[in-house]
């Protein structure tokens, strides 16, 4: 697994609104966030998506016990992965507007964190006999898995 993006251009300004780009032939695109409320409840949410742009899922949950933004949008990435995986056998481009995220997730020394258990468990699931990449985004290319996460505040 790794990081791509940076062979391709980046979203546009936050004033222009970026669309979802979809991924290749041959490939599924895994969205996934998390948002945190002050009352320590945390919302995910996931949608997967083939090369021709369908909806193959899409979820979305609350965490009733969560302590962080960081901790919502890692249980995100955990759990839509899990889907993904009983979904599909394709390879997976899996996106997240949150940056720390992507770069726990990726990070092969040791990790000091609260999180870090859940880090290694999502570490686990991805290092499988499928390719999956891992890609940070601009939260407007993630819009529908953003407005998923937060439907408790809309």
């Amino acid at each position: 697994m790794h990081v791509i993006g940076e062979d391709r251009p980046k979203c546009k300004k936050q004033s222009v609104l970026a669309k979802w780009e979809k991924p290749p032939s041959g490939w599924m695109k895994l969205n996934v966030d998390g948002s945190y409320q002050e009352d320590n409840i945390g919302e995910i949410s996931a949608i997967l998506r083939n090369s021709t742009g369908d909806v193959i899922f899409a979820a979305c949950g609350f965490v009733e016990q969560c302590q962080s933004a960081l901790e919502a949008e890692i249980l995100a990435c955990k759990e839509g992965i899990g889907l993904a995986l009983q979904w599909t056998l394709l390879p997976i481009i899996i996106e997240s507007d949150c940056a720390e995220a992507i770069q726990m997730i990726l990070s092969e020394g040791k990790l000091r964190s609260a999180h870090t258990f859940l880090v290694r468990e999502i570490q686990g699931m991805v290092k499988g006999a499928r390719e999956m990449k891992l890609k940070k985004v601009n939260r407007n290319c993630n819009r529908i898995s953003h407005v998923l996460a937060n439907k408790r505040s809309v």
